[in-house]
């Protein structure tokens, strides 16, 4: 007898908790569809000023487009002065490096693998500028 009141217990929780989460489900589809049917009756009330609102929202998307862009052109303007601006100072040293620290090669050991490392970046780094840019040693 004990048993088959736990069972009933247990089983009446159970559908009660199925009925909460059923519940909550229907009530989310019944508010996703009123809210439907009341853009689509907007739509059709207000044909001339859902219009307006579409573009205006058409208006301002275009210009965050616009504005965008003006961003990423002005960014990659100044990624490429800076690194040119870079390159024209650390040019130098390090061609002075690939041709004559040959001839001292393993003498300054700690300092050898970082120029030769630092020479090799630099040249991948430079391949990253139009050409443009890159020849250009002002």
């Amino acid at each position: 007898m004990e048993i088959a009141v736990l069972v009933l217990s247990i089983l009446s929780l159970s559908l009660f908790m199925l009925f909460i989460s059923v519940s909550k489900k229907l009530r989310a589809v019944s508010d996703s569809f009123a809210e439907l049917i009341i853009n689509n009756k907007f739509k059709q009330d207000n044909p001339l000023l859902y219009k307006q609102e579409q573009e205006i929202h058409q208006e301002n998307f275009i210009k965050f487009l616009s504005d965008s862009r003006e961003w990423a052109f002005s960014y990659i303007e100044n990624v490429q002065q800076g690194l040119k601006k870079f390159i024209k100072e650390v040019e130098p040293q390090i061609d002075y490096y690939d041709n004559y620290g040959i001839a001292v090669e393993g003498m300054i050991a700690p300092h050898d693998f970082a120029l030769k490392k630092i020479s090799t970046e630099l040249k991948e780094l430079k391949k990253l500028l139009p050409e443009d840019i890159q020849d250009d040693r002002r």
